[in-house]
């Protein structure tokens, strides 16, 4: 079967929903459709053939789909698979038992084809990613493990006073410190250049980089270079990119699997047939010689990069890479790799997510939350240099931020077409609905372990809150059944109880409304959007924050300009 091929189950045959959707689904390649309609044995079906997504139907043949949805929950194997149930009545207290059970969706009617298939795809993906992160743990672990048998090795062989056993540990201490840091850190960028950066003082390279494969490029993508630091030559810094070839070093690791590891980088041996690409030392005037390059390898054995690193000892030292460095590196070159495949999931997981918020809401086109997302991080960088957060800090929040702000109305999914579309005002209990996409879009990311999840629930959450208290939804637990919607709301979160990243996130998006263009409404003019903003303050916003987002409107209109509908 196509890894790329969905196996989708379908657990119930009977209703015109579940004929309509296996109609809709059978005879597409990228869909394997399994069904079964009897309860007795569906459980132990959907254990054999491992689905990606289940579609249960709300009875099977007299036996509640809650029962079985929970019996599915509690089987080694089918815990982390996605029930969607398929009802038929637009009941609010179905779709919040289904909630409440553990489904992963609930449809009481049969949505088109292209949202039908993001919905299957988005959870396909997380729950891809549920067990791609699983095997992440175990490699970590695994090698935690062996770093700690080679600890015990040698000090059983070396004793605690020799030098060279004082630098081997030393090297394995800071291998397993980024084991940790893998799994604390968020920000990808920032994690790959801890990761070089202990590579090099492992090996004392003066200079090293890291490249990414993008389809047939490579991305240097992190470039470090003390000697050029020393001459406060900054020019080396500066990403590029080059095709992606046998004809240079990094190339040739990539496309073979193979490290290479010479003595001079000017002048390779014949056996490996490529060339040193001297172009970044012609510019800088540095000389490269001792280099060794070593592929970035996932756990399906896919090279996704290169870690090089170049002169131990510095430019003039003399010195080369031994083998035991290379095999040091590879330690390194590990836990960049399981970095990257992280990041690679959870992009798509994100871009699966945003396509099918666009296609429910019209509003959420993909320009407008990526104006969304620019302008919080604008905003976040000024608020967080005028109150002092250190660099590192704001590097980690920033990409944090900027994910959880596109994401911000990712739980309008489960809300009704008839009330997500409707042209005209909702009624009092349309409204309280449509309110609840917060607490939906916040369980979306309840127990996922991802560069985003913690920041992009709170943001779902909360953005709808207002600095007064009168907005929606306040305290919520999320391991709460879904309540029967209400209006009015209890009261909600105010002023800096809301947290910082939902009141930008709460900010900007109205701000981003009001500045553009709707089938239903003009944009308005800025120095109206502005001057409602101002209006506003103290009341709806935070006031430092929109001090800050007039004080850096220049750089809001650049973002805007970037991205438009």
């Amino acid at each position: 079967m196509d890894p790329s091929t969905i196996r989708v189950l379908m657990i119930g045959d009977r209703s015109g929903l579940s004929s309509e959707i296996r109609d809709l689904l059978h005879g597409r390649v990228d869909i394997q459709l399994e069904t079964v309609d009897d309860p007795g044995i569906a459980v132990e079906v959907a254990r054999a053939i491992r689905p990606d997504v289940i579609l249960q139907e709300w009875e099977v043949s007299g036996v509640p789909g809650l029962e079985l949805l929970e019996a599915c929950g509690r089987t080694a194997g089918l815990s982390e698979v996605p029930v969607i149930m398929l009802a038929e009545g637009t009941g609010t207290t179905l779709r919040n038992a289904s909630f409440a059970a553990g489904a992963a969706d609930h449809l009481v009617e049969q949505p088109g084809e292209i949202e039908l298939m993001a919905k299957i795809r988005m959870h396909s993906e997380r729950r891809r990613m549920v067990v791609e992160h699983r095997k992440m743990a175990d490699r970590l672990a695994e090698a935690g493990h062996r770093i700690a048998t080679l600890r015990s090795r040698i000090l059983a062989e070396g004793g605690e006073e020799s030098e060279d056993v004082e630098r081997d540990l030393e090297r394995l201490s800071s291998i397993a410190d980024l084991g940790d840091e893998v799994n604390r850190f968020q920000d990808f960028d920032l994690l790959l250049d801890h990761i070089l950066t202990r590579a090099r003082n492992a090996c004392e390279a003066e200079a090293g980089a890291i490249f990414i494969v993008d389809e047939r490029r490579l991305i240097y993508r992190h470039i470090q270079n003390d000697g050029l630091e020393r001459r406060a030559d900054r020019g080396h810094v500066q990403a590029m990119e080059r095709p992606l070839s046998m004809d240079t070093v990094a190339g040739t690791v990539v496309l073979t699997g193979t490290s290479i590891r010479v003595d001079d980088a000017y002048d390779i041996p014949s056996e490996f047939d490529c060339v040193y690409d001297r172009g970044r030392d012609i510019a800088t005037g540095y000389r490269t010689r001792a280099l060794m390059s070593i592929p970035l390898r996932t756990s399906d054995r896919v090279v996704r990069g290169v870690l090089q690193l170049a002169n131990p000892g510095g430019e003039s030292s003399g010195r080369t890479f031994s083998l035991e460095d290379e095999k040091l590196v590879e330690h390194f070159a590990n836990l960049a790799a399981v970095a990257i495949e992280r990041t690679a999931m959870t992009e798509t997981l994100v871009l699966r997510m945003i396509s099918m918020a666009e296609v429910r809401d019209p509003t959420e086109t993909g320009p407008h939350v990526q104006r969304v997302a620019g302008c919080s991080t604008v905003l976040y960088e000024a608020w967080a240099r005028a109150n002092g957060v250190p660099e590192h800090e704001r590097i980690l929040n920033r990409d944090r931020l900027r994910t959880a702000a596109m994401l911000h109305d990712v739980g309008k999914i489960a809300i009704p077409d008839a009330i997500l579309k409707k042209p005209g005002p909702l009624d009092d209990h349309e409204l309280a609905i449509m309110q609840q996409h917060t607490v939906i879009g916040a369980r979306l990311f309840k127990g996922m372990r991802t560069d985003f999840d913690e920041v992009a629930s709170v943001v779902a959450l909360h953005h709808h809150e207002r600095w007064d208290g009168r907005g929606y939804p306040g305290p919520v637990e999320l391991d709460s059944d879904l309540l029967e919607p209400t209006v009015p709301v209890h009261r909600g979160l105010a002023g800096i109880e809301i947290p910082l990243f939902a009141r930008i996130v709460g900010l900007v998006d109205v701000y981003d409304a009001l500045s553009t263009r709707r089938a239903y409404k003009d944009a308005w003019p800025e120095d109206q959007v502005l001057e409602n903003l101002r209006r506003d303050s103290g009341a709806h916003f935070d006031p430092e924050l929109v001090d800050l987002l007039l004080a850096n409107i220049d750089e809001m209109r650049l973002v805007r300009s970037r991205f438009i509908d």
